[in-house]
């Protein structure tokens, strides 16, 4: 199954949000990452702002075990799921399921935050957040990230227009 998911981070986000990445990457294998952006928080009274990103991965759970997953992640990263106020509280990562398919298509009705359309819609609305994972830059442009078979300790990350036609682009259709 294909899953289309929105990442955030509101504490340390320069950190957490390429941390995650490099987990899911590990967990997942091959991501296909969105341009990351700042954003002001939705839905909750705080005055830190997000940055978010749209990651596709593909994996065999159910969205219900994916979802479990994910969210042993954000309490692995300090995010405190078990006050019942989290849901409106500053957190280091939220990783959420926007959308599964079996066929890597997306419609994009799973996506209810502006934020995440405008990603998805690649509307440009928004300036892009340079981020920094091993040493290599992330968040500009789409990006395929992976781990280096090779040696099996080191994230790749290659972004750059050519990607949002051959690898990003027709997983996030708009």
């Amino acid at each position: 199954m294909w899953y289309l998911c929105g990442l955030g981070s509101n504490i340390r986000p320069e950190t957490n949000l390429p941390c995650a990445v490099a987990e899911l990457a590990m967990r997942y294998g091959t991501l296909w990452l969105s341009p990351v952006i700042r954003t002001r928080p939705e839905g909750m009274m705080t005055p830190h702002a997000f940055l978010n990103a749209l990651v596709v991965l593909r994996c065999e759970l159910s969205p219900a075990a994916l979802k479990l997953e994910f969210n042993a992640l954000e309490e692995q990263m300090g995010r405190n799921r078990s006050d019942p106020q989290s849901r409106y509280s500053d957190r280091p990562i939220d990783v959420d399921i926007l959308e599964s398919s079996p066929r890597r298509h997306f419609t994009g009705r799973g996506i209810h935050e502006s934020y995440y359309c405008a990603l998805f819609h690649d509307t440009g609305s928004q300036p892009t957040v340079t981020l920094c994972l091993n040493g290599q830059s992330l968040g500009q442009a789409p990006a395929t990230i992976y781990w280096n078979e090779s040696t099996g300790h080191e994230v790749i990350v290659e972004q750059g227009k050519q990607l949002q036609y051959d690898t990003a682009k027709p997983t996030l259709p708009g």
